[in-house]
This record gives structure tokens, sequence and C-alpha cells, in this order.
């Protein structure tokens, strides 16, 4: 049985409805592929349907749910051929990212990353897969930020978003999925933004996926 859903204040009501959605939604409140009912949420928020419309469109913005003419909007669900197309697109973009992020980074830059790859192997040695692939998350996005190109950025965010969204809900931690690995695939990346050579951005991206059983 599940919990109610909590009531909403009547100021900034659609941010309001759409923070509460995306909680009960990252707390996997809902099922991969559940339709969502604007109708029903508007009655278990007590709220009218624009709201809740309004709502869920910001949230298929951000990935977290789909939105189809005539057959409105679900939870995000991601197959496998849904994630291998995700990762062909990411793998251009996310290696211009590197490019750029390496000829802007100064050393505080390093140090932050440094700390991220750390705290994402710290979290996921701790057995939490879920917080690990959060933090995973964290990383990325802080090398696609010191790009400073904010169309890429918005352009990784909607591509790749969705596939760390749905791990962090619904993901199992794959058994060929260890501490070493995770750090090697970080590490390149880390790497690369610190100068090293011997790997291109392009071939530091496809080693990462590659090597990732997710």
């Amino acid at each position: 049985m599940r919990n109610p859903l909590p009531q909403l204040r009547p100021t900034a009501m659609r941010q309001n409805v759409a923070d509460v959605l995306r909680k009960a939604l990252l707390a996997g409140h809902f099922n991969p592929g559940e339709g969502l009912s604007e109708v029903d949420l508007a009655a278990q928020l007590n709220v009218s349907r624009g709201p809740i419309r309004e709502a869920l469109l910001i949230l298929a913005e951000e990935g977290l749910v789909t939105h189809t003419q005539n057959r409105g909007f679900s939870v995000l669900q991601l197959s496998e051929g849904d994630r291998k197309e995700i990762s062909q697109v990411r793998m251009p973009l996310e290696a211009l990212a590197l490019r750029l992020a390496r000829a802007r980074a100064n050393e505080d830059d390093l140090k932050l990353v440094a700390a991220l790859k750390e705290r994402v192997l710290t979290v996921f040695e701790s057995g939490d897969f879920h917080a690990s692939t959060r933090m995973d998350l964290e990383f990325h996005r802080a090398i696609w930020e010191l790009s400073g190109n904010h169309w890429l950025v918005a352009a990784l965010k909607r591509v790749v978003v969705p596939y760390f969204t749905f791990g962090m809900v619904y993901g199992e931690r794959p058994a060929a999925l260890s501490y070493e690995l995770m750090l090697k695939e970080h590490g390149v990346y880390l790497d690369y933004l610190r100068g090293d050579d011997s790997l291109t951005a392009q071939e530091c991206v496809q080693f990462h996926l590659s090597q990732d059983p997710k």
C-alpha cells in the first residue's frame, strides 16, 4: 500500500507539484512505464489538472517521465535498446565536453573532479549502488559544466540524465561492476583532464562506456 502524496501550499503551485512528483519518482513511488493520470494526481494532491500537467511537462524536460501525444504521461522506462542508443549519442557529446573542460580546468577544478571521483568510489564501496549512481552523475555533471558550453551541457543532461536516473531508482548492481572497474573507468577521465595524452577524449569515453556493465 503506497503512502499518500503530501498536500501542497497554494503558492508556486506548478513548481510545488513538480517538486513533490520528482521526489516521488526518485523514491521509486511509481513503477517503470506506469501511466500517470492527471486526474488521479490532481485528486491526490488536491489541485486542479492545470498545475499537474505543467509539472509533468517540467519532469518530461528533465527526462524523468515521457510524454506521448494522445497517450499522456508515463514514468521513464529504458530498454536495452534505449540504453545503447543513449550511449551512441552520449559518446561524441561527452568527448567534446572532456576536450573543452581540459582546456579550461584550473587546479581547483581538478581538485573538485578528483574529490567527486573519490566520493563515487567511497559510496560504491559502502554497498549503496543507487547512491553511488547518483554520485556518478555528479562526477559527470561537473565535467560537463567545466566545458563552459551551456548548449552542450543542456544536450548532455537531456540525453544522459534519464540513463542515470533510471539506474538510481530501478537499477540493480551488476555482478561484473567492481571497485577496481569503477576506479579505472573514472580514472581515465581525470587523467585526461590533468593532461595525460595516452588516450584521446574519444578513447576515454569509449573506454568508460565499454567497461560499464550497467
